[in-house]
């Protein structure tokens, strides 16, 4: 068993980033392919000081090589905003409200 999940395509992403102080540290320390922004800042991206957080965000992410994705997307303003800022993902209510997959036919 000699691989590393890496070897196997397995990607990894830090969820809800920005909630909390010490997330900036796992950037460093885990060989992450995916941030996660999350929902609180993206949802109140019509703030100045959330907007601006969330561009360096982006600029961080983009200058370790990671994607991005923008959680709680749930209007077509924050959606234009996120990709505007050059997120690369975004999900939320805007796109389709969680649903029983077992309900699909």
């Amino acid at each position: 068993m000699g691989k590393n999940f890496k070897d196997l395509g397995v990607r990894i992403a830090i969820d809800d980033f920005g909630s909390g102080y010490s997330n900036f540290v796992y950037l460093k320390k885990l060989d992450i392919d995916i941030l996660k922004i999350d929902g609180s800042l993206i949802n109140n991206i019509d703030d100045p000081k959330i907007h601006l957080l969330v561009t360096k965000i982006v600029e961080i992410s983009k200058e370790f090589g990671f994607e991005s994705i923008g959680e709680f997307v749930e209007n077509k303003y924050i959606a234009l905003e996120v990709a505007k800022l050059g997120i690369d993902y975004s999900q939320g209510y805007y796109y389709g409200k969680p649903f029983d997959i077992r309900k699909l036919k």
